[in-house]
């Protein structure tokens, strides 16, 4: 599909390819999957008035527009683009004890488990200068110095959590200095969000026991574990709670914190997700 739309100063483009398969609930088997494939493409992704997931628009924003009076050269992916997504979910009503009686019954039937599971390629982002070579409004973005540097993540002595250009990056072990450059004045830098961050992917399992207590009572006791892998997903370095993408910085390119749920005044939930999270709940119905 695709959806068009103009707003103040650029427009934006969305094609994608979306499928789904799902299967109905019978013989206590219930899933689906969905996968999209997409591209979206923009001038800006933030509302430059109403901005506020992403901390808003300034003259150092990552998200803030390089140079207003050209928007061309803010062509590029979105800020909130993933090229691939994928999710999945079950509910599966194990087979044990339905045609057994009394204690067997009791104890090995009524036995259920459901799943999500999520997987999403990386949101893209900027390298910025740090400085205003082009106008006095707003930062521009990083020149390239020879081969741009592959984004992984990496571990960088002296530094809490992974990094996305380490100490082995293509260009050379100093990145800052080799791989980047603060663009000549009067020009913008390197194009707009053309590097990729990490990807994403969590799974969420539960499992539930029913138990009749007469035929118009049952009770219900649910385990839920959220993150259950307590797999980390470290965030793109332009939200992450300790990052700069500023290439002048002393957090450039640092990914710490996103394992921190984000703040509650965010309108927009970041890829960062808690720790492995596990609670338990009992439910009567009558």
């Amino acid at each position: 599909g695709q959806i068009t739309y103009i707003d103040a100063g650029g427009d934006s483009y969305y094609h994608s390819l979306q499928t789904r398969m799902r299967k109905r609930f019978s013989d206590g088997l219930l899933f689906g999957v969905a996968y999209t494939f997409g591209k979206s493409i923009d001038t800006q992704s933030v509302d430059p008035v109403q901005a506020s997931s992403g901390g808003g628009l300034s003259t150092i924003n990552a998200r803030t527009p390089t140079d207003v009076r050209n928007w061309r050269s803010e062509r590029g992916r979105s800020d909130f683009d993933r090229t691939h997504v994928f999710t999945s979910n079950f509910v599966y009503d194990l087979p044990f004890g339905r045609r057994g009686s009394g204690f067997t019954k009791a104890v090995l039937g009524g036995w259920s488990l459901n799943g999500i599971y999520t997987a999403m390629s990386g949101e893209p982002f900027s390298v910025r200068s740090g400085v205003r070579t082009s106008n006095n409004s707003h930062e521009s973005r990083a020149a390239i110095v020879g081969e741009a540097p592959e984004v992984r993540l990496q571990e960088k002595a002296g530094v809490l959590g992974p990094v996305v250009f380490g100490p082995d990056a293509v260009c050379s072990t100093a990145v800052t200095t080799n791989c980047f450059t603060t663009p000549e004045p009067g020009s913008n830098g390197a194009g707009r969000n053309i590097f990729t961050a990490p990807g994403y992917w969590n799974t969420d399992l539960s499992v539930v026991k029913r138990f009749v207590v007469t035929e118009r009572v049952t009770v219900q006791f649910r385990t839920e574990a959220f993150n259950v892998f307590n797999h980390a997903n470290f965030d793109n370095p332009r939200d992450a709670s300790s990052s700069s993408t500023a290439i002048n910085s002393t957090l450039f390119g640092q990914s710490c914190c996103s394992t921190v749920a984000p703040a509650s005044t965010q309108a927009i939930i970041q890829t960062g997700e808690s720790a492995r999270v596990v609670q338990f709940a009992l439910k009567l119905d009558f």
